[in-house]
């Protein structure tokens, strides 16, 4: 175990956080976990690797992370949010990261695909979300924010045909030419921690400081097949559905092929497909 002098000394300062970066660990998530768990990470605490041995996706799969190639990133929040809330906390964090995607990367038009992962408007995928709260009574009071963004051209593991990266998706565009891969890479982490630090506050209903209505019309926006017939998997059978935006708990609103039919679709029971039209 590292003692407390030699965690803050190493850590640096940006925007608010305090970065730890290693050049290869199994996971970040699963680090920045265990230093919670000893008392060692305050909120605000990121930990970063230039790789990853066993980096982790949603529902325990893995996420290939290629040394240098991306960003593989773990944040941790105590946001102190009503757990009825914690749909909108994802959505937010969500946003967050396609602002700074926006930022650094212009020329993709990123795009959010329910409920976790960014991807361009053919639906090829740059990156993912993992969120793991700790609730105390109906109270979200720890959240463990790990997020992993394809950077370089080679960084997409070839096995995952429609997986892509911030750079091949630039292939051709004079601002993507003019800017390194390494480069990318530092200027995102600047951008994602600028648009995340808003998100440290603990929330407060008495400041007013979310406006949920407004966060859901801005993902709204910014979802990935809407008014397109989607390929969904559902218990290992393949439905197709319009998407229409988002429910009020965390569904996405749906219509049928026929149009005869509205309803909501619960990840994990329904998962958007990347299908081979895409």
């Amino acid at each position: 175990m590292m003692s407390d002098f030699r965690f803050h000394i190493n850590a640096v300062p940006i925007h608010g956080f305090h970065c730890h970066r290693f050049e290869t660990l199994s996971s970040t998530q699963d680090l920045l976990k265990e230093w919670v768990s000893q008392g060692l990470a305050a909120p605000g605490t990121v930990v970063l690797a230039e790789g990853q041995t066993q980096g982790r996706g949603r529902m325990g799969q893995h996420w290939a992370s290629l040394q240098g190639k991306g960003l593989w990133i773990s944040v941790y929040f105590q946001p102190y949010l009503p757990v009825d809330w914690a749909f909108a906390w994802n959505m937010n964090l969500a946003l967050a990261v396609c602002k700074a995607l926006d930022t650094v990367a212009p020329w993709g038009a990123w795009q959010i695909k329910w409920p976790n992962d960014w991807v361009i408007s053919t639906g090829r995928k740059v990156g993912g979300m993992l969120v793991e709260n700790q609730l105390k009574g109906s109270i979200i009071t720890d959240s463990w924010v790990g997020i992993g963004i394809n950077v370089d051209q080679d960084a997409v593991d070839a096995r995952l045909p429609f997986a892509t990266s911030l750079l091949a998706e630039g292939h051709g565009s004079p601002q993507a030419m003019r800017i390194s891969g390494v480069a990318l890479l530092d200027n995102l982490l600047e951008a994602l921690l600028a648009e995340l630090e808003r998100l440290r506050e603990p929330y407060s209903p008495d400041k007013g400081n979310w406006n949920i209505p407004q966060i859901m019309d801005e993902v709204d926006r910014r979802l990935y097949g809407l008014g397109q017939n989607v390929p969904f998997v559902c218990e290992e059978r393949m439905e197709y559905w319009v998407p229409l935006g988002l429910s009020h708990d965390g569904g996405l609103r749906v219509r049928s092929e026929s149009g005869g039919q509205i309803q909501a679709l619960y990840h994990p029971h329904h998962r958007m497909f990347y299908g081979p039209q895409f």
